[in-house]
């Protein structure tokens, strides 16, 4: 790292560690003043139904001091100074409450009774700079609160989770086969040649989300990482949308954040929760008929050949294989899952336990009378071929809050999930199941003939499995000096092991090239993800009216992903690994990145109404090239609650603008010019040589992604109607381009360049009804709509195609 950069980040730990002296300093001397510490105490209730409310935010305004109600919604508020205090209640689905009171000889007490609202703008969400109130924000956020929607909609994946309810964010599902993903894309994609993924952040730590983590080809089916993540475990999901709001996250927010809360434990005795899902799995398409002309004779008679005149069609032949109920690729599928989960804990220690297993097999299997004939001659039906569309996966976590002290508390989260998944041959691929039928023939009079390139014994002999193994854990330590001051640490590391296997015995399969002659490909990848993160908050009143609060923090992330991938060709008979292959390939891969970064945010709020942001961040990458330098986001933002708890038509009423930028860094080793060995042959034989197999770019730098946004939130009737209306416009410049070099250069032939430029804009709306609240029974709606606009707005100079790996797009 260049001694600038060092200077700059001393020069902000310096500022920082004078913030927490100055500041506990001043608590000390307020302490020496007579100052003392008491507690409120209280219970939360449901205003209609006079419940118990537990998991409610209790705050003390003005200050880092809070709660959270336990199973029997009371709640103690520590710290609290002798004087008259504001104390607010928050939960999400209800409206907030504050309360004022005085606390005398240390001691107070309030309690709250919560109405049902599906608006409030005291929603506490999660941001970089930790927990705020929507209505200090001025972007647009969404937050799912899964653990009630796991209990409504018993979600199969991650991205069954969000789809629908977040306006602007789309779910594209590569695949219906089981154990494959979607891509998420929030306000559409503005990266040509790098990844439009969101960053996905999991209990304050960055963690693998890769969209297509297959180390083969299966037509377009792709696994995603996201979806290792239990829905059963998670109590919350923040989206952030865009670089506008995502500016703090760094270089890799561009395309917006996706941030997930696991389920921590409550005070009070413990709670189990048990719960089971069984399921069927059938194939419902109407699948087309492929049709042939014949003539008199019974020989084809094309409409090509008609219209020439050389045929006459007297007849029509059809077929369809796919929904032959004997020779079909099809079969009922099942499906099946386990859970239990405990949570508790103490006033001091809080504990959530949670395992899971579940099994989906899908609908592809060896058609009835293909197994019958195989087993008739005596021949074994290998497990993947009886089932080659399958996922098994198991996953636990324990998390533990804990109070170490009257200012210090220790939040620790683990996760681990194994899974086994089978992918069959499918989709947009020559070796797919239903390409073959779909473009099969018409002759059904033998099964060959019926299927238009492989019939499905052929392609589910070829074995698709993926295994991994995911560990995900972190520590975060919070210390709170003082009233006002915050420190936090962070520390965390999100582990895969994953290892795929396509492999086709020899003698078995399709005849495609020489895959009949055995084919295995070997696949094991390593992805270590650390996470780690310091910061301070400081909240203090400025004027009567007037509050303040300033955020600072530094983080590291290092990604570091081994691979090695091996190829063995025409295998010996009987045999399943590459060593027994007489054609071995082998590669192996070391790639790392590192980013180092730190920002600075200050808030003003007057009257608790009107908030104004500004916050910039600066980054380092070791995926920059070296002739370039840090990398800056700004980050400002507006936010006004015009009307607040109203008696007419618009009981709250709130606008917003805001402007950001965030970024994407390059590919680990696209700036660096690296070479690789290759046989040289001269006079004295065989030598070892070099080639060049990356030009590089000293120049390259991250891609830039500004963006401004301005909308309006409203609540009606009582908080039981929201509108949410969203405008954003982003443009991203230095867009990564992969252009075309002079052979004459004599490096490779393309290089990344910071040349291109595109733009996104458009729309979101967000309409939430209470329609019916009893006792007894509930109805909520939410509708969403969204309108995106992508724009190539630049390709560079000179710059006429677009080359994706080995395609060129003009």
């Amino acid at each position: 790292m260049r001694p600038g950069k060092v200077r700059w980040i001393v020069s902000a730990l310096s500022l920082a560690l004078g913030l927490l002296v100055a500041t506990t300093s001043a608590d000390a001397f307020q302490t020496l003043r007579g100052g003392q510490r008491g507690v409120v105490r209280g219970q939360v209730t449901d205003g209609s139904t006079g419940a118990p409310l537990a998991g409610v935010r209790i705050l003390l305004d003005g200050t880092n001091v809070s709660a959270t109600t336990g199973q029997d919604g009371t709640y103690e508020l520590r710290n609290v100074q002798d004087a008259q205090v504001t104390v607010r209640a928050i939960l999400i689905g209800y409206s907030s409450q504050r309360t004022t009171l005085t606390v005398v000889d240390g001691v107070g007490a309030a309690d709250f009774r919560l109405n049902r609202a599906v608006v409030s703008l005291d929603e506490i969400v999660v941001t970089a700079t930790g927990l705020q109130r929507k209505r200090e924000l001025a972007n647009a956020t969404t937050n799912i609160i899964v653990s009630e929607v796991a209990q409504e909609v018993m979600p199969v994946s991650m991205a069954s989770l969000i789809q629908g309810r977040a306006a602007g964010v789309q779910i594209l599902n590569s695949s219906g086969t089981v154990g494959t993903s979607s891509k998420i894309r929030i306000r559409g994609s503005s990266s040509i040649s790098l990844s439009n993924e969101p960053l996905l952040v999991v209990d304050g730590i960055r963690v693998e989300n890769g969209s297509s983590s297959s180390g083969f080809g299966t037509g377009g089916q792709t696994v995603s990482r996201m979806n290792d993540f239990n829905p059963d475990e998670i109590e919350s999901i923040e989206i952030v949308k865009g670089p506008s709001a995502a500016a703090l996250y760094g270089t890799a927010a561009a395309n917006g954040v996706i941030v997930i809360t696991t389920k921590r434990g409550r005070i009070g005795a413990p709670m189990w929760t048990a719960y089971t899902e069984q399921g069927v799995v059938k194939e419902t398409t109407n699948w087309p008929d492929n049709y042939r002309g014949l003539d008199a004779s019974g020989d084809s008679c094309r409409l090509a050949n008609v219209g020439a005149g050389t045929c006459v069609q007297t007849a029509i032949e059809t077929a369809n294989p796919l929904a032959s109920k004997i020779n079909g690729p099809f079969k009922d599928g099942a499906r099946r899952q386990y859970g239990l989960q405990v949570q508790g804990g103490t006033e001091d220690v809080q504990y959530f336990i949670s395992g899971e297993w579940e099994q989906e097999s899908g609908i592809f299997g060896l058609p009835q009378r293909t197994t019958d004939s195989i087993l008739a001659s005596g021949a074994v039906i290998p497990d993947f071929a009886k089932n080659p569309s399958n996922l098994e996966r198991a996953s636990v976590r324990a998390n533990i809050n804990a109070r170490l002290g009257e200012n210090t508390s220790l939040r620790i989260s683990t996760g681990f999930v194994t899974s086994n998944t089978n992918l069959p041959q499918n989709d947009n691929n020559s070796l797919g199941m239903l390409p073959s039928g779909l473009l099969g023939r018409s002759d059904s009079t033998r099964d060959r003939n019926a299927w238009g390139f492989y019939t499905p014994e052929e392609v589910f002999y070829i074995e698709g499995v993926q295994e991994v193994d995911r560990f995900t854990g972190s520590g975060n330590l919070t210390y709170r000096p003082t009233t006002w001051l915050e420190g936090h640490g962070t520390l965390g590391i999100d582990f895969t092991q994953r290892r795929d296997v396509r492999f086709q015995a020899t003698g078995t399969g399709v005849t495609f090239s020489t895959r009949f002659l055995g084919d295995r490909i070997s696949d094991q990848r390593s992805i270590y993800q650390y996470t780690a993160d310091v910061g301070l908050t400081a909240q203090y009143q400025l004027r009567e009216n007037v509050t303040g609060k300033t955020s600072w923090a530094l983080q590291y992330f290092r990604n570091n992903v081994v691979q090695i991938e091996t190829l063995g060709q025409v295998l010996a008979v009987g045999s399943g690994s590459n060593k027994s292959a007489s054609r071995q390939f082998i590669d192996e891969d070391f790639i790392e990145s590192i980013t180092l970064g730190t920002f600075v945010e200050q808030q003003v709020g007057f009257d608790d109404r009107l908030f104004l942001t500004a916050a910039i961040r600066a980054d380092d990458n070791s995926a920059f090239g070296r002739d370039f330098d840090l990398t800056y986001y700004p980050k400002i933002g507006v936010s006004y609650l015009a009307i607040e708890n109203g008696l007419g038509l618009v009981n709250d009423f709130r606008v917003r603008a805001a402007f950001g930028a965030s970024g994407q860094q390059p590919g680990s080793n696209d700036a660096t010019k690296f070479f690789v060995g290759t046989a040289v042959v001269d006079d004295d034989g065989e030598q070892v040589g070099v080639s060049i197999e990356g030009a590089g770019n000293a120049a390259l730098k991250p891609e830039r992604s500004a963006e401004y946004e301005f909308g309006f939130d409203a609540g009606f009737a009582g908080g039981r109607l929201g509108l949410e209306v969203t405008y954003y416009n982003r443009t991203t410049t230095d867009a990564l381009i992969q252009r075309e070099l002079a052979p004459s250069i004599g490096l490779t032939a393309t290089v990344f360049d910071n040349i291109g430029e595109t733009n996104n804009k458009g729309w979101e709306a967000l309409f939430d009804a209470s329609v019916i609240q009893s006792d007894n029974f509930e109805w909520n709606m939410t509708i969403s709509g969204s309108t995106n606009s992508n724009k190539i707005v630049e390709l560079g100079e000179g710059v006429e195609t677009i080359i994706f790996g080995s395609q060129v797009h003009a």
